[in-house]
């Protein structure tokens, strides 16, 4: 589909560091920050927790944008030899990061916004492997697009 096949390299490029980017904030987050929320429970979580969730927001919310760009690009253009069904997978992995998000993982930070719960905080670490896992897979279908791209 590309008239110029350096501009599917960098369209490819760019949603594969995005995602890959969003993949591994996420491991940190799954196996470290979120398990380590128990343990900053005391008369500072609503600070420790705010401050989390503002800088978090920084952290990913730019890399999320070109993940999510990358992929409506994709499902429209794709390089030459990359199906649209790789583009629907990655599209379809993009959107399942935003569901859990909105509508799990946001509703347990803004409870816990408000006071450590430890069975929200166990909801919130269960659930968050779901992101993991599609975040994950997203970069793995990246890597294969990249690798079908002729």
């Amino acid at each position: 589909m590309s008239a110029n096949p350096l501009v599917g390299e960098l369209l490819l490029g760019v949603h594969a560091a995005a995602v890959w980017y969003c993949t591994g904030l996420v491991w940190v987050i799954q196996l470290l920050v979120y398990p380590g929320f128990a343990q900053m429970v005391g008369p500072d979580w609503i600070a420790v927790h705010a401050r989390h969730t503002r800088l978090m927001g920084w952290l990913v919310g730019g890399p999320w944008a070109v993940q999510g760009l990358t992929c409506a690009v994709l499902l429209v253009w794709r390089p030459d030899g990359v199906p649209l069904g790789a583009a629907l997978v990655a599209g379809l992995c993009g959107a399942a990061t935003v569901a859990v998000t909105v509508g799990v993982s946001v509703p347990c930070h803004q409870r816990l916004a408000r006071g450590f719960d430890p069975a929200v905080h166990a909801r919130l670490v269960r659930t968050n492997w779901w992101r993991t896992a599609a975040w994950t897979l997203g970069g793995a279908v990246a890597l294969v697009m990249i690798g079908l791209a002729a």
